[in-house]
């Protein structure tokens, strides 16, 4: 920015000198003209000179590297040509003494008090001339009065002028400011305007390619809800897959609407048994565990708008919004038809394998079973060594592909059960006496508690049996020396309640719901490197679904968990026909249907 000079603010000393030099033009045409002012053409010609050379120092001045400071001796001469001037055209009777304003108001205008003494100087400089040079007189007391007050009145005008200006420069300055901040201001907003449009076209190509990713989604159900479940959001692969339009499901229905009612239901159920504070909505059973922040994918059959029920895989995710506040679910569902297709043929032919497999495994332990018994050839003692290594590993992979045929079987529809009444407490105690040396061997106190060894239930003996091996079988490996496990006994009305209590590691309450899916293990096991494959809570809550019970369960992480078989009770002499005659002995049941 330009140095400011006084109200005259950037102006050149050129353009500052212009009203001298005119003056002074004026007034030489006057002295030359017929009017007959007394003129002493010498101080004429000096002041004419002096005017002349600050002209041309004005012009130049600006191309001179010298202090700013210089720009004041132009005014001065000016003071000087004015005094000469007067002088040379009558002193006191001058008719050129106004000119002397013209180099007061620039000196003047100019900031800083000492310049203020400057022209009050030029002033009593220009007045008293005549009189030091004899050209004037005074010749009474008035003339006395003009000589003293003239230079008083012309530094109060200097005064005045100086403090205007510092008025007028401070607002300059002001204005000044508040232009280059309105520039700047402008500039900001051709910059944020340029910015906005950048970032309207990036949004406009985002959300064409959204629309475009949307659109293309069809073969997945994508669903909105809001907090309470009302459905919100309803992509064109939901429309394609459920045969409801957008219009007739957004804000009208609820993602509920959508689900097979009874197993809400025992979601429900669930989380109420695990969990005391569990809430009752049928919206919570689907959105609990997502809720909770953890990542919920599982299966749930999906109703469409013609009433056909069809699997899906559903994803179940939290929304949140600019506060990070839920503000809804999202539910990604995948048709599973084709891949529960694939899932049944591949039971088909683990069913096959299994099955095959069972003849050379059931082979290999006969010719164990011979070579140990030989007493005309006995073993040594490192051959005895490598038997039991075999048989072991053996009935071990025997039992895997028991357990792979039996999973199979549920899957493909033809799991069948034979049931007799059974004596509950029987069954249980052949259990405990299987699982004594596991419980044994991993230092863990097995007990019994059953309140009446009398209850019956109309059941598969073996197959239940096996159903409690498991449980116990679980709860063992689950628990850590020095912990306990309490198999229980309880009869209620017309339920039978089998429980299995241990006060092992526990499992976190977001798997509860996952427990029974075919080769899925909690946290828990892969972290404390429990052995096993993942199957045996899938086959006991076949077993238990095939005698019309359930199967519920509660844990808590670090502090053990319960598993607990419902079942119906069976009341002697009941309709069915079967009496005590018909009970079936399971004294043995346990120790034949271990694995």
């Amino acid at each position: 920015m330009q140095r400011r000079v006084g109200v005259f603010g950037t102006w050149s000393p050129l353009l500052k000198q212009g009203p001298a030099l005119l003056a002074f033009l004026l007034a030489n045409a006057v002295v030359l003209s017929p009017v007959g002012v007394r003129t002493d053409w010498t101080l004429v010609a000096a002041a004419d000179a002096i005017v002349v050379l600050a002209t041309v120092f004005a012009a130049v001045l600006p191309r001179l590297r010298i202090a700013a400071g210089w720009e004041l001796a132009i005014p001065i001469a000016t003071f000087a040509a004015v005094a000469l001037l007067r002088t040379g055209t009558g002193g006191q009777a001058s008719p050129f003494g106004a000119l002397l304003v013209i180099p007061l108001v620039w000196i003047a205008s100019e900031p800083g008090v000492r310049n203020v003494l400057i022209a009050s100087a030029g002033v009593a400089v220009t007045i008293s001339l005549p009189f030091v040079m004899g050209v004037s007189s005074v010749e009474n007391a008035a003339d006395i009065v003009r000589l003293m007050y003239t230079p008083v009145a012309f530094t109060i005008a200097a005064v005045l002028i100086n403090h205007i200006a510092r008025l007028v420069d401070r607002r300059i300055e002001r204005l000044e400011e508040t232009t280059a901040k309105g520039e700047r201001l402008v500039a900001s907003l051709e910059v944020l305007n340029s910015e906005a449009r950048t970032r309207e076209r990036k949004t406009r190509k985002a959300n064409q390619l959204l629309d475009e990713v949307w659109n293309a989604i069809s073969g997945h159900a994508i669903i909105g809800t809001d907090v309470s479940g009302r459905i919100t959001v309803w992509n064109p692969g939901a429309e394609s897959l459920l045969g409801y339009s957008s219009a007739e499901v957004i804000g009208q229905m609820q993602i509920t609407d959508l689900h097979l009612a009874s197993e809400i239901r025992e979601e429900l159920r669930l989380l109420t048994t695990g969990d005391a504070g569990g809430s009752g909505t049928d919206f919570e059973g689907l959105v609990r565990t997502a809720r909770g922040g953890f990542r919920d994918v599982r299966d749930w059959t999906y109703l469409r708008r013609d009433g056909s029920e069809f699997p899906a895989q559903v994803s179940i995710a939290q929304r949140f919004n600019e506060d990070g506040d839920t503000s809804g679910f999202i539910f990604v569902a995948t048709d599973e038809t084709d891949a529960r297709e694939i899932e049944r043929l591949k039971d088909e032919f683990a069913g096959l394998i299994s099955h095959e497999l069972r003849t050379p495994l059931s082979s290999i332990l006969g010719y164990v079973e011979l070579l140990s018994d030989d007493d005309d050839q006995p073993l040594s003692t490192q051959q005895s060594r490598y038997i039991e290594v075999v048989d072991r590993n053996a009935r071990r992979l025997l039992k895997l592909v028991g357990d792979l045929l039996f999973t199979a079987q549920v899957g493909s529809g033809r799991f069948t059960i034979e049931t007799d009444p059974v004596m509950v407490g029987q069954l249980l105690e052949a259990a405990a006496e299987s699982a004594y040396p596991a419980a044994d061997a991993a230092g863990v106190e097995l007990r019994t508690v059953i309140s009446d060894s009398t209850v019956l239930v109309d059941a598969d003996s073996t197959r239940l049996g096996q159903a409690v091996d498991n449980l116990l079988s679980n709860a063992i490996k689950f628990t850590p020396r020095g912990g306990s496990v309490a198999l229980e006994l309880a009869a209620d009305g017309d339920e039978v309640r089998i429980s299995v209590t241990d006060t092992g590691y526990g499992i976190a309450s977001h798997e509860l719901h996952r427990l029974s899916e075919r080769f899925f293990r909690a946290t828990t096991a892969t972290k404390h490197a429990v052995p096993g494959v993942g199957l045996g809570l899938t086959i006991t809550k076949a077993i238990v679904t095939a005698h019309g019970g359930r199967i519920d369960i509660s844990s808590t992480l670090g502090a053990g968990t319960t598993m607990a078989i419902a079942l119906p009770r069976f009341h002697r002499g009941s309709s069915d026909g079967k009496g005590a005659s018909d009970i079936a002995d399971v004294g043995t049941v346990g120790a034949d249907t271990v694995g």
